[in-house]
């Protein structure tokens, strides 16, 4: 049976409801000062016990509603092959700033279906700030529509900036030097979901990343797409990793620019 509508206005409800209730599990650790049990996956990357315990509540939660659905998550990976709907799960993206209790860190539920991301749902926890969308049914925060910065001049524009260990910190130092030879700021927040979030709400004007995993970027695509911005991606390849675009139109160009600094850097890395 084709994938109707109202699924996916079922499946959006759903992930805003577990989206919100993973975020105040989350929240209840910091506000009760429990420990956090923290291990190191490398260079100032991270995970908690937190990070595991709001992954099951995730997953518990779409399961008991969408028994025929996979989930992938990135801490305990795919539960199963085959399944033509995928629930793409980061349980907190940003834990350095969680485990620090700073802002900056959000629960991110994405879903594809056959290959294409249809669904996104991001939480903010600390503001108590819900972003969702659907495709075809606009991106919201909060119930109250959303959309990309519609001001297209490149002097007034601020991007976010994605950076992860492994990559080439010439390549990210030289995406920075030429934001700001061309007058536009830049941020960098420790979350690419928060990032591109932002996007879609008209804070950031743009997000570009020449490497990250689906599950940090999933929901914010879509939320970027339904608000009216331009994304280029690599989730219909069926791959974990990859480049990410995501822009008001006015940006597009210019983020394209700083992807292909990217680029050339991890083509020396892989040479």
């Amino acid at each position: 049976m084709p994938f109707s509508e109202v699924q996916l206005h079922q499946m959006r409800g759903a992930a805003e409801a577990a989206a919100q209730a993973a975020g105040r599990l989350a929240l209840s650790y910091l506000r009760q000062s429990k420990p956090l049990q923290i291990e190191v996956k490398g260079p100032q990357d991270f995970v908690t016990a937190v990070d595991k315990e709001v992954e099951r509540l995730l997953r518990q939660r779409l399961q008991a509603s969408f028994p025929d659905h996979a989930v992938l998550g990135e801490e305990f990976g795919l539960d199963r092959e085959g399944a033509s709907t995928v629930w793409v799960l980061d349980p907190i993206d940003g834990t350095s700033n969680f485990m620090r209790d700073r802002p900056g860190w959000c629960i991110s539920v994405g879903a594809m279906v056959d290959q294409q991301p249809v669904l996104g749902v991001i939480y903010d926890p600390v503001k108590d700030e819900l972003y969702s969308a659907a495709t075809g049914q606009g991106a919201t925060r909060n119930g109250d529509p959303i959309s990309v910065s519609r001001d297209a001049t490149l002097r007034k524009a601020v991007f976010g900036v994605g950076f992860s260990s492994g990559k080439s910190v010439q390549a990210h130092a030289d995406q920075i030097i030429h934001i700001l030879n061309n007058g536009c700021e830049y941020r960098r927040f420790g979350s690419s979901a928060m990032m591109l979030a932002q996007v879609a709400d008209g804070r950031l004007d743009g997000y570009a990343d020449g490497l990250t995993c689906i599950w940090d970027v999933l929901a914010g695509l879509v939320l970027v797409q339904e608000a009216g911005g331009v994304v280029e991606d690599f989730a219909a390849s069926g791959a974990e990793k990859g480049a990410v675009l995501a822009a008001a139109p006015g940006a597009a160009e210019f983020l394209r620019q700083l992807m292909e600094i990217d680029r050339r850097a991890l083509r020396g890395l892989a040479a």
